[in-house]
């Protein structure tokens, strides 16, 4: 679902015309300034029009996205070896789309998608970031900023410090307030919890889609982390974060008889999460990893992992993975009032470099999907005491050879259990001309899938895609310009085509 603000977009593209004529300024006086910069930005259009398989609705899109990217580097002057650096990184993204049906933003109409804009700008990150001050131990940042981590990624406006001990652990500490759609903060939904869908009700009845939840206040939210820093043998890090909902919501998400829709407005938590990630290397030939997440609303430990990798030599790595993982959401969705159920994977892996120009690889193992109450008589007895388990075995092949001026590669899963199967494979080829200048793409692609659940849902399905792009001098070493043509056939949706057109650029290094 597309979201962003509630701007028009001639301001925002005002914003990125205003942005990129200072940088590109700052550029054209690089001698005089003690400053590095760099601006790069790419273009993407994407043409389709496919239907249900019921027939409708039908779906047209129409997509043009545009990123700018800003980086500003030695802001704080002349630079020593070993004295503080400072610096500035942004990036933009304009999402239009100009193949939506006007019903699909009519609130009185029955394709109404809640929160889909036609033109989205997402300010993506914007921060001012320093580092080595007070003798290499104290670093910053301030304003739009990721951190990815154990808790998964996650984006937010406010500020971190960093502290850095001659213990070899470092220290984090941030805080300020959760990107989320409908505020007018250039926001979008991307990195909050799963499980709720919000953003502006300004053009809606409080009877209309009441799911819809309105987003009119801030998220505060703040974390903290501690790290091991500059130990080769050992990378732990341990990570907290808690996001608060200050937003009204409707405590039930039907009318009730009386018509009066009842709302909850304290503060409360959204998420409150505790991981912890380990790698250990302490020999040169193994490497043992592994992390945990506790979600404390959940009151149950949503995630944990461990892998142990061995390098029997410089051409061969072996690996057995252990995942678990169960579903968490943000406290007001009504998910939680279901059961959560856990996935476990156990996976082996195998990679092999047969030359300089031949690789391959095999990932296989098995998925446990794990029910509270048995499946075929849930709904008569009711009994989530039982734990039932299901087996779903699973195998990857791949294998590349790459040669002078492109290379070849086959990818193929194949995904077996209870409830159905997929299997097929892909061939890549890709191919440079006239030193680089050209470059061409082909893939072709044969699968089989079916759904036990669902025995009309089966089919084979072939694709392919036929791509070119030139990098033409006058715009900079690392621009290019592509065009691919998609085309996807099955039984189920009949013929499927995909239009997709790229620019890239990058200027100002």
């Amino acid at each position: 679902m597309l979201a962003g603000m509630r701007r028009p977009v001639p301001l925002a593209l005002t914003c990125v015309a205003c942005v990129a004529c200072v940088v590109g300024f700052g550029a054209g006086e690089r001698r005089a300034a003690a400053y590095e910069s760099e601006v790069d930005a790419s273009v993407a259009a994407q043409f389709y029009t496919f239907e249900s398989p019921y027939g409708e609705p039908l779906l047209r899109r129409r997509r043009y996205t545009n990123t700018l990217g800003i980086a500003l580097y030695d802001l704080q002057g002349d630079r020593s070896a070993n004295g503080p650096v400072l610096s500035f990184r942004s990036r933009v993204r304009l999402d239009a789309d100009l193949g939506q049906d006007p019903a699909e933003r009519d609130a009185t109409s029955s394709r109404f998608v809640p929160g889909l804009e036609q033109a989205p700008f997402d300010l993506m990150y914007a921060y001012l970031e320093g580092d080595r001050y007070f003798g290499g131990a104290f670093g910053f940042r301030l304003g739009r900023q990721y951190v990815a981590d154990v808790l998964g990624w996650w984006s937010f406006d406010g500020a971190e410090v960093l502290l850095r001990t001659p213990a070899y652990v470092k220290f984090e500490a941030y805080g300020g307030l959760e990107q989320r759609s409908g505020l007018p903060l250039l926001t979008t939904p991307r990195f909050q919890a799963d499980g709720v869908a919000r953003g502006s009700r300004d053009d809606l009845r409080a009877d209309q889609w009441t799911s819809y939840l309105d987003q009119a206040q801030v998220a505060p939210a703040f974390g903290v982390a501690a790290e091991t820093s500059d130990l080769w043998w050992l990378h732990a890090r341990l990570t907290f974060r808690r996001v608060t909902n200050r937003d009204s919501v409707v405590v039930s998400p039907f009318l009730p008889a009386d018509g009066v829709l009842r709302t909850y407005s304290e503060d409360r938590i959204s998420t409150e999460r505790l991981g912890g990630s380990l790698r250990l290397s302490p020999v040169s030939f193994a490497a043992l990893s592994g992390s945990v997440v506790y979600d404390f609303y959940a009151n149950l430990v949503s995630e944990q992992s461990l892998a142990l990798e061995a390098y029997a030599s410089s051409r061969l790595t072996l690996g057995a993975d252990y995942e678990r993982i169960v579903p968490t959401f943000d406290a007001d969705s009504i998910f939680n009032w279901f059961s959560h159920s856990a996935v476990t994977s156990l996976t082996g892996r195998a990679d092999v470099r047969f030359s300089r120009r031949l690789d391959a690889a095999v990932n296989f193992g098995a998925r446990a999907f794990e029910t509270r109450g048995d499946p075929s008589t849930y709904a008569a007895t009711l009994d989530q005491t039982v734990v039932k388990r299901e087996l779903d075995p699973f195998v990857m092949l791949f294998g590349r050879y790459r040669y002078n001026d492109g290379s070849v590669s086959l990818r193929s899963p194949a995904d077996y259990g209870a409830r159905g199967h997929r299997l097929g494979a892909d061939v890549t080829q890709r191919q440079e001309y006239a030193q680089g200048y050209y470059d061409s793409l082909v893939v072709l692609s044969l699968y089989d899938f079916k759904d036990e659940l669902r025995p009309d849902r089966y089919a084979t399905s072939f694709s392919y895609v036929l791509g070119f792009g030139l990098k033409p001098g006058g715009l900079g070493d690392r621009a290019r310009v592509g065009l691919e043509w998609e085309h996807a056939v099955n039984r189920l949706v009949g013929q499927r085509y995909r239009l997709l057109a790229t620019l890239d650029l990058s200027v100002f290094r």
